[in-house]
């Protein structure tokens, strides 16, 4: 038996407690685990069905993590087989999704950064196919994701980022991230819009990495202006709905703007294993960094409803035993 964050009932936050040892089957491998991130996707798989991909509690919870080989060899994984999760002293993990770690990055820091780095270089890279030079709005600066995506995108080079979040302390040190502008998103609808607009400056906005959906979004696409003639494209990626499900789109706000919406898929597995080395590679330079909270596994049920704007929890399985 071994210690895990064990879910009981979808809605509900994990418990420490003892669960059976995973053992590997066909192309998978044992993983001692030193870190795993609690991300939002990890909170979703325990309340979103659609997320859950017919898990049945009980199960481990925690998506993706850090750890050791039974050779001694320093990895992150990601972790599919239910009803085992990275919240625990041992996972199991597809081999094909196992990424060496440099020594140069410790094991919270390189847990942290595998969901906002990845998520951000792929959404960027790939989704916007953002060129140089050109101009990023981020919604939801002030999380993880969205730091994490303000750096990348100066790291891809982005000539302007334009940085809007609801949590006004956290936005105040977004220019240490890279962040050239910032919006507070907590104003009325009628100054966000302005804000909104006056930040784009002469050229507008190229590139909308949007992790709230919801007012924000509903605010700026109406506010982005509209031309008979469309003469430049705003790529708009939706990548989260912390704000809200759903907003109500005027036809003319994406025919009149140039507005295209996309979604932020998961990298294919062979992008994955190609994007987090770059990831970390920039994180050991310390060109990328992310603002950690380590938390022992059995503090678990505390920690998984705390927030801590800005920061990200990272489970540690020996840290207060």
């Amino acid at each position: 038996m071994m210690h895990a964050a064990v879910l009981h009932e979808f809605g509900g936050a994990p418990r420490f407690e003892k669960f059976p040892e995973p053992e590997p089957g066909d192309g998978e491998v044992l993983v001692r685990v030193s870190a795993a991130s609690l991300t939002p996707l990890a909170r979703w798989v325990t309340t979103d069905r659609d997320f859950a991909r017919g898990r049945e509690v009980p199960f481990i919870c925690g998506t993706e993590g850090v750890g050791v080989l039974e050779d001694g060899s320093r990895v992150s994984f990601g972790v599919v087989r239910s009803p085992y999760g990275a919240m625990a002293e041992y996972a199991v993990a597809p081999a094909k999704l196992c990424t060496p770690v440099p020594e140069d990055v410790d094991d919270v820091t390189a847990a942290a950064l595998m969901n906002p780095g990845v998520s951000a270089w792929n959404a960027l890279s790939w989704g916007a196919k953002l060129e140089k030079g050109e101009t990023v709005l981020v919604l939801g600066a002030t999380g993880v994701a969205g730091k994490s995506a303000i750096q990348v995108a100066k790291l891809l080079g982005a000539g302007r980022v334009v940085a809007a979040g609801r949590n006004e302390q956290v936005l105040d040190t977004l220019a240490g991230f890279g962040a050239d502008a910032t919006i507070p998103l907590g104003q009325c609808d009628a100054d966000l819009a302005e804000a909104f607009r006056g930040a784009a400056g002469e050229n507008g906005y190229d590139v909308v990495l949007d992790y709230l959906w919801g007012r924000p979004a509903q605010v700026l696409l109406d506010a982005l202006p509209r031309n008979f003639l469309v003469t430049s494209e705003v790529r708009y990626l939706q990548l989260g709905h912390s704000a809200g499900e759903r907003v109500s789109v005027h036809a003319n706000a994406l025919r009149r703007t140039g507005v295209t919406l996309g979604a932020g898929a998961p990298p294919r597995i062979e992008r994955l294993r190609e994007l987090y080395p770059v990831v970390l590679a920039h994180a050991a330079r310390g060109e990328l960094r992310v603002d950690v909270e380590p938390v022992g596994l059995p503090e678990i049920e505390q920690a998984w409803r705390r927030e801590v704007p800005g920061r990200r929890l990272v489970v540690v399985p020996e840290k207060g035993r």
